[in-house]
């Protein structure tokens, strides 16, 4: 791989900014929580979606193989992401909606899919269900017991026991003891040794619509545990990357990584990357149990384009949270069409150049540099407009634009391509107006733009003749070619 510019992560174990280097040269082992499908994903979700696929875009920018896995968890997980008390947010679904779980997984995935492609996310190398991989989870309990992690309590569910694991807590830079007293933890039962272990199995309750066999009875694996095993299983027992958002620090990803180092004795990931949350108004999460939340499906019912949103997230930098109004939606959208349109006035000119030349080449190098430190977006889109604004021939601005994509996933030269399109009588009202224009009737080429403009393409006079641009529609996000990777 090259050596520069160098790839620099800001890596929450150890909370520092780190040069990234794979365990095998050329390939990066990249492991992102997924959707638990249990209802609409709302674009605070997104947010650490499209975070995880720029991570993957710029590791592919630099020429890396990526292996991504993004887990679908369709076994459900219980409220307060507790396993001992609380309703299972799967069941709950299945039970008002009058369907199984496995009907509610399937429901909410098929939409999830459709969002994503909507974003321009690419698809996972592999995307495992959890109830795919149960074997694996019932594995994985018995290393942990073989190795003395984890133990049988007296109703067949199974522990975890913290105190086996000195490690516990440098993740979120805490002792056992403060991240006993500060975060969402299972209510102390005579099952367990201490109030910090948790649950790696629980046993099926009696109404339990999910359950599954086990050595130790019908049951349902934890949360935690399913990460760790679709991970280790699919990709190796020790990854470069692991991403999720900043809630998934604790307990969630702590404990994936007691479970996962407990039964391997190898450190789990080398990386691991958290996004910082969007906020609603007043600055609170977005949250379904707030009932602040939004979806691709609201945003398009206010007729912003879904690639809007994307372009938006990039207005902060990931571990910046970022908030959300209408207006800054709205004034994204803007920022995102002048951007298709700055695309669509140079190719009414030219053509994207064959190879970027060595004057080109600066700005890609910086642009390279920019999304490697630490995928800094804000300073991306800032160095395109930049770019944009320079003396660059045309023809090397619109190659710029197709590469600068590959990690932006705007789809820049496609969009600007539609904005040009033109329908029934528009060309011969164009070759009008330019006849009126060489016989300087300008009355008459004032009319015709008149005309032009009600039909919804707007028309400037510059100094290569006749541009025009839509202004009526905006360009539809692409379809199957969102999925290539």
């Amino acid at each position: 791989m090259p050596s520069s510019p160098p790839i620099l992560l800001q890596n929450t174990m150890g909370h520092a900014l780190q040069e990234f280097t794979s365990i095998t040269p050329g390939v990066a082992l990249v492991y992102t929580c997924g959707p638990t499908v249990y209802n609409y994903q709302h674009i605070g979700n997104f947010r650490a979606f499209i975070f995880a696929d720029t991570l993957r875009r710029v590791l592919e920018y630099n020429g890396y193989r990526v292996r991504h896995v993004r887990n679908i968890t369709d076994v459900g997980h219980l409220t307060e992401d507790t396993l001992g008390t609380g309703v299972d947010k799967m069941e709950a679904a299945a039970r008002r909606e009058n369907m199984t779980p496995e009907d509610i997984a399937r429901h909410f995935t098929e939409i999830f899919h459709e969002d994503a492609r909507l974003l321009n996310l690419l698809t996972p190398e592999v995307e495992p269900r959890a109830t795919q991989f149960i074997p694996e989870m019932v594995s994985l309990v018995e290393r942990l017991i073989d190795t003395g992690h984890a133990y049988i309590g007296a109703n067949g569910d199974v522990y975890f026991e913290v105190a086996t694991f000195p490690p516990y807590g440098a993740l979120s830079n805490n002792s056992i003891e403060d991240l006993i007293a500060g975060a969402r933890v299972e209510e102390y039962s005579s099952d367990k040794r201490s109030p910090a272990d948790f649950a790696i199995w629980k046993s099926a309750a009696a109404d339990k619509l999910m359950r599954y066999e086990s050595p130790w009875g019908e049951g349902v694996p934890g949360w935690h545990l399913e990460c760790s095993a679709m991970a280790m299983d699919i990709l190796a027992e020790t990854i470069d990357i692991h991403t999720g958002g900043e809630d998934h620090v604790f307990p969630h990803h702590e404990d994936e990584i007691a479970q996962s180092e407990g039964a391997s004795g190898k450190t789990f990931a080398n990386y691991w990357l958290h996004n910082a949350f969007l906020q609603g108004a007043g600055g609170v999460k977005m949250s379904k149990s707030l009932g602040n939340i939004f979806t691709l499906a609201d945003l398009a019912e206010r007729g912003i384009h879904p690639l809007t949103f994307r372009y938006f997230t990039y207005q902060a930098h990931y571990r910046t949270p970022q908030w959300f109004s209408w207006e800054a939606l709205e004034a994204a959208q803007t920022g995102l069409y002048r951007l298709w349109e700055a695309a669509a006035d140079l190719l009414q000119t030219s053509q994207p150049a064959v190879t970027i030349g060595d004057e080109a080449e600066e700005w890609r190098d910086s642009f390279q540099q920019t999304v490697n430190r630490d995928l800094d977006m804000p300073g991306a889109v800032a160095a395109i407009h930049t770019m944009l604004s320079s003396k660059l021939a045309a023809d090397q601005k619109l190659a710029l634009l197709a590469d600068a994509d590959r990690v932006l996933a705007l789809d820049i030269l496609v969009a600007a391509a539609r904005l040009l399109d033109l329908r029934d009588g528009e060309q011969s009202l164009l070759d009008q107006r330019a006849a009126a224009r060489a016989a300087k009737d300008w009355s008459r080429s004032d009319e015709l733009r008149a005309s032009l403009a009600a039909g919804g393409l707007d028309v400037k006079d510059t100094p290569t003749g006749q541009h025009w641009v839509r202004n009526d529609v905006l360009p539809s996000s692409r379809g199957e070619d969102a999925q290539d990777s």
